[in-house]
């Protein structure tokens, strides 16, 4: 019995193959996306006092090579507009007389600026500049007599800091975690709905009926594309209303634009598992594979759990071919910011892109054959 089994085995080299690479597969993947250090935390800063000590300040942060500099704003409004449109984490706003106030022993507060859309990396971004800022204050107070003009006896920290947190204020993980959980549902499920419909009518025999049909290919994958459409719509609304009822997470931004890229994303995740079935003899090989190529991607390279930033540049440019990560940061931008067309308008035209092309190679490599 175990020799006819390994016949099988040696029958189906897909089967056999997938078995011995998915185990290095999922370490690589997993083992360099998944990764909890962040050491490139983009930021801008608003610099009114524009002095020796304030750019000292800036140079701190920079030099302790977990904050990336992208640019100086003249107003905070600026910085909090950049901010809006995801050009960095933070902004951190520098008051006007810092100088002269550390010069004279007064306390200086600056604000921070921060973008709680992302909660979890918000906080750890909050802990990492308190603990810069401390750094900081404490090379102040030793070197006060001599440099800053405080006395040498000073114990309290000349320089503290005030957070001004937008989009989550209070950092919330559910307001963070819901947008994420519809992206990462709606494509397991459109995925899964459709890797079955093409490879089906094969094991069942009724390929034949399909094949012999007056239906172009064309017609074929789009009348098996639109009632999972249907289901799929039905799906977003189920999951918004959960979202809302259950979590007390609601949209903030457009409904209408939110499901018109939702049904877009529905339609690139229906295509995948559409191609998957006409690529597969059977069933078990195109929910694996539609498995391994949607949900995994998904969950670890998209940004759902573990920022991009942070990923190799490999694994950064292969995140930006999963339609996931384009959605995603869609739904938490009108999920949580409120953001417009005018913001999110290269993710969504990024995501039509993907969707087009896993269209057109569905048809491709769908044949009337036998």
């Amino acid at each position: 019995m175990a020799a006819k089994e390994w016949l099988h085995i040696r029958r189906d080299p897909r089967s056999l193959g997938v078995a011995l690479v998915l185990p290095v597969f999922l370490l690589i993947v997993m083992g360099e996306g998944i990764n909890f250090d962040l050491t490139d935390l983009p930021f801008i800063i608003c610099d009114y006092d524009t002095s020796q000590a304030s750019r000292a300040l800036r140079e701190a942060l920079v030099h302790t090579q977990l904050f990336r500099l992208v640019g100086s704003v003249g107003k905070a409004e600026e910085g909090e507009r950049l901010l809006g449109e995801r050009k960095c984490l933070f902004v951190l706003v520098i008051p006007e007389g810092m100088e002269a106030d550390l010069l004279r022993g007064k306390p200086v507060a600056l604000q921070m600026l921060l973008d709680g859309s992302d909660s979890n990396t918000g906080s750890i971004a909050r802990s990492y500049v308190e603990g810069a800022l401390t750094t900081y204050s404490y090379r102040l107070l030793q070197r006060a007599g001599t440099r800053w003009g405080l006395g040498q006896q000073a114990t309290v920290s000349p320089i503290s800091i005030t957070r001004k947190i937008l989009y989550n204020p209070g950092l919330q993980s559910q307001k963070f975690i819901v947008p994420g959980l519809i992206v990462v549902i709606l494509v397991i499920l459109g995925s899964l709905l459709t890797s079955g419909t093409i490879v089906r009518e094969r094991e069942r025999g009724t390929f034949e009926t399909l094949a012999a049909s007056p239906l172009l290919t064309a017609e074929i994958i789009l009348g098996k594309l639109l009632p999972y459409v249907a289901i799929g719509l039905a799906d977003v609304v189920i999951a918004v209303c959960t979202g809302a009822l259950v979590f007390r997470v609601y949209i903030v931004g457009s409904v209408l634009l939110f499901f018109a890229s939702g049904l877009v994303f529905l339609i690139c995740a229906l295509g995948f598992g559409l191609l998957f079935s006409a690529i597969c003899r059977t069933q078990q090989q195109a929910m694996l594979s539609t498995f391994l190529t949607t949900f995994l991607p998904s969950f670890v390279l998209s940004g759902f759990v573990f920022p991009i930033r942070n990923m190799p540049l490999f694994l950064q440019a292969i995140s930006a071919l999963v339609p996931a990560t384009h959605f995603l940061v869609i739904a938490r931008g009108i999920y949580l910011k409120g953001a417009g067309l005018s913001v999110i308008w290269l993710q969504f035209l990024l995501l039509l892109t993907l969707t087009l092309v896993i269209l057109g190679l569905s048809l491709l490599r769908f044949r009337k054959q036998l």
